[in-house]
């Protein structure tokens, strides 16, 4: 996946192509405490995200830009791999005992989910790869850190 989606879909290969290394300036510890500071009133206004950002540069990006909804980057979808280590680990955790010690999940439906799978359309299975992708996550902080 990196090579085809991450150095595509996020502008690594044009950069290391022209030998530059790319920064991305919102990360800024700077940037971040001056912002902490903005009210969430400017920096979301009904369903439009980056307020303040689109304002402050309307007069130098398109309508086009300046309209469009946010969204965001979800990781390449790995239920759509079988086979590949980190699809097993993903099929062995949700299977596992860390899953049924989280109140919040139904292990049953899960493991429904995961016999699913295969049956799915691509398609299909990529919707619910995210889902999947969160319980994930859960049961691995659960892991490592007994949440």
């Amino acid at each position: 996946m990196l090579p085809n989606y991450v150095l595509t879909m996020l502008g690594d290969r044009m950069e290391m192509a022209h030998s530059i290394e790319g920064r991305v300036p919102f990360l800024d510890h700077h940037v971040i405490e001056c912002l902490g500071q903005v009210p969430v009133s400017l920096k979301i206004r009904g369903t439009t995200e980056k307020h303040i950002l689109r304002e402050a540069t309307r007069s130098v990006i398109t309508d086009t830009v300046y309209r469009r909804q946010k969204h965001p980057f979800l990781s390449p979808p790995v239920t759509t791999l079988p086979g590949e280590r980190f699809h097993e680990m993903m099929q062995d955790t949700l299977r596992g005992p860390v899953l049924a010690s989280l109140p919040f999940y139904d292990k049953k439906r899960v493991v429904a989910l995961l016999e699913a799978l295969p049956a799915m359309s691509d398609g299909d299975r990529v919707v619910w790869d995210q889902v999947l992708m969160t319980v994930l996550s859960a049961c691995v902080l659960q892991e490592c850190f007994n949440l």
